[in-house]
């Protein structure tokens, strides 16, 4: 309804792309046309019988935009209006166009020798959505946002964040973890004057990023239980980078799902102790944080046992319970 009114009242039979952006008073229009040069890259026409395709404005031919192509001047070089339709370049005998006088109009008229006349079509003109050159049956917001955003090189963190089965909540946290973006004490004293930077769980040491969640008495505790149930025997992550390194390293101690989902939820779990203590004055044990944590790891196999990957991954895990 709101595209019948705007071609009603908006466009008043012209077309989209003919319009000027500077002489739209409303922003939303204004921020409308703004986007027309990426929807002409994924916006095709098949010529029927002419009468709805803009022969200027519509990509109709492989040549690209015609008034793109050929210029300002294009209309009046080849004899065919501004706004006229595709049927209004032809006739039942052939194309109503002048002689060529620029090697783009040659172009144009050696492809018009080899397509039929529209004129003599009984089938209406169809508008379609093209990415790589590939049909789409409707619009797919997310394969144009595949095709227009841009990429940069894949990181070799990735897969340790973002790996298929992750718990959404506990990967975005693990990334901002990774990103050393979490609002820990050390970092906000850097921009905040007068306040405590010692680390909420031991009260002793500078509460950064590697030290909350690697170094602290109470993380290393836990993390000896995380690794004792994955089958490792004890050891300790020095650094970030380190316990990265661990997390992407293939061996045949426990699969790479399981130890994700194990450190995304030890992780996690120790980000809502360090909160809890310091918003509620209320700490666990160690032995309460890790019943936590396996309860986290259970729940995230039992929830995806259909997949194959997930199907042996209940018995490993609690095989050294």
């Amino acid at each position: 309804m709101w595209a019948s009114w705007c071609k009603e009242h908006r466009l008043k039979g012209l077309s989209l792309w003919s319009l000027d952006e500077k002489k739209q008073g409303s922003w939303i229009w204004k921020s409308i046309f703004k986007l027309r040069p990426t929807a002409e890259r994924f916006l095709r026409c098949h010529v029927g019988n002419g009468r709805t395709a803009s022969f200027w404005y519509d990509q109709w031919t492989p040549l690209g935009i015609l008034i793109t192509i050929l210029g300002p001047l294009g209309p009046r070089a080849l004899g065919v209006p501004l706004h006229s339709t595709v049927a209004d370049a032809c006739t039942s005998v052939g194309w109503k166009i002048r002689h060529a006088r620029s090697p783009a109009a040659e172009t144009l008229q050696l492809h018009l020798c080899t397509v039929p006349l529209p004129s003599i079509s009984t089938v209406s003109d169809s508008f379609v959505w093209e990415v790589d050159n590939v049909a789409l049956e409707g619009f797919s917001t997310k394969l144009i946002w595949e095709s227009i955003r841009n990429r940069r090189e894949r990181q070799s963190w990735t897969e340790n964040v973002w790996f298929k089965g992750a718990i959404p909540s506990q990967a975005f946290m693990m990334w901002m973890t990774h990103l050393d973006r979490l609002p820990t004490r050390a970092r906000i004293a850097i921009w905040a004057v007068n306040t405590l930077d010692s680390c909420c769980i031991c009260n002793v040491y500078l509460e950064s990023r590697d030290h909350l969640f690697l170094r602290c008495e109470f993380s290393e505790h836990l993390w000896l239980l995380v690794l004792h149930r994955l089958g490792y025997n004890p050891f300790q992550f020095h650094t970030w980078t380190a316990f990265m390194d661990w997390l992407g390293l293939k061996d045949n101690v426990c699969p790479l799902t399981l130890r994700r989902l194990a450190a995304q939820a030890t992780l996690y779990s120790l980000l809502w102790e360090r909160n809890n203590r310091l918003h509620n004055s209320i700490s666990s044990p160690v032995s309460i944080t890790f019943k936590k944590i396996d309860r986290l790891v259970r729940n995230s196999i039992i929830a995806r046992k259909s997949r194959k990957k997930f199907s042996n991954l209940m018995r490993l895990w609690l095989k050294y319970e």
